[in-house]
């Protein structure tokens, strides 16, 4: 049933915008690289060297502050884990991990990607309906098998596309920069601020951290964006249905009669930013919510809300086909 349903997606034709959308945005990273790395060429650019040293001594002055607060004791601590994981001080060519890393998470990427899962999933089911299938379907022995398969596919569709889009980016950095080295080495050798990282990572673990996240946000508007096809009667309402949604946390943070504490947690989990901001936001240093007698690790919370919105977004597409869809 699940191979059914992707031949009839990517034959119709917004399965075919969708992969000529894909293989654009795979194909173009090749000409896309961090703009640290074009002003190397530059004859007043520091080395990489140069900028190193640099972000070890900023981690060092951060190591020796007294603490005035509970943020600035938390830097200082992380500064002191940061440096203590630093195995070498000298220069190490990390050039193929900023480039990867760059291009995994670029914004162009997650906004390309947003659309793909618009176009295929906001139509998953309004698109039988307007060609009065879905009569057909919910008739017949097999639609429990239809319906479960389309939300399979809300979520395996956005981890083998994300999938295939790293293994592309991936070999392109190879094919440009050389073999991936030294990814053992500390993660604050490929970003720009080594204070605000929120632990002592290697690039390695950074990386995939931030791949994993990446899945889980790709999966989740996947969801959603089925979610609203399910309770839909055509593509406009679903689609905007689902816009309004992404957009909502956004605006959420634009109301400042709000408490600081919700304006914080929606600056850090609405999907807009998340799409746009990615890469200041997933496994940086946000500081602690208080919450009664809890002291919570903001950006902790901030994965666990989405996850959570996950979750929600799968148990109501399930309880639709129980009580609506099915009966």
């Amino acid at each position: 049933m699940i191979n059914w349903e992707i031949k009839k997606i990517f034959k119709s034709k917004n399965g075919i915008i969708a992969l000529i959308l894909f293989l654009i945005i795979s194909m173009s990273m090749v000409f896309i690289k961090p703009n640290q790395i074009i002003q190397d060429g530059s004859e007043n650019s520091m080395s990489d060297e140069e900028k190193f040293n640099m972000k070890v001594e900023l981690l060092r002055e951060q190591s020796k502050n007294k603490g005035e607060d509970d943020i600035s004791e938390e830097l200082k601590e992380m500064s002191n884990e940061k440096l203590a994981a630093i195995k070498f001080y000298e220069y190490k060519d990390t050039m193929f991990w900023k480039v990867f890393n760059y291009r995994a998470f670029h914004p162009l990427m997650s906004s390309i990607m947003l659309i793909i899962i618009i176009i295929i999933f906001s139509n998953i089911y309004t698109d039988e309906i307007v060609s009065n299938v879905d009569s057909l379907i919910l008739s017949s022995e097999n639609k429990n098998k239809v319906l479960y398969s389309k939300l399979a596919l809300s979520i395996g569709i956005p981890v083998f596309l994300y999938t295939v889009y790293l293994a592309i980016q991936f070999i392109i950095t190879i094919m440009q920069y050389g073999k991936p080295i030294n990814g053992v080495l500390q993660a604050i050798r490929i970003v720009d601020n080594p204070l605000l990282l929120k632990d002592a990572y290697t690039i390695y673990n950074f990386v995939l951290l931030k791949i994993g996240i990446m899945f889980v946000i790709f999966i989740t508007l996947g969801v959603l964006a089925s979610l609203f096809s399910f309770v839909s009667t055509n593509s406009i309402q679903s689609t905007s249905g689902f816009l309004i949604f992404i957009f909502l946390g956004k605006v959420m943070t634009l109301i400042k009669y709000l408490p600081k504490e919700v304006l914080l947690i929606f600056s850090r989990i609405n999907f807009i930013d998340l799409i746009f901001n990615f890469n200041e936001l997933v496994g940086m240093y946000f500081g602690r919510l208080k919450l009664f007698t809890m002291n919570l690790d903001i950006a902790n919370l901030c994965f666990v809300i989405i996850i959570a919105i996950l979750f929600i977004g799968i148990f109501l597409c399930t309880s639709i086909f129980k009580k609506f869809l099915t009966r």
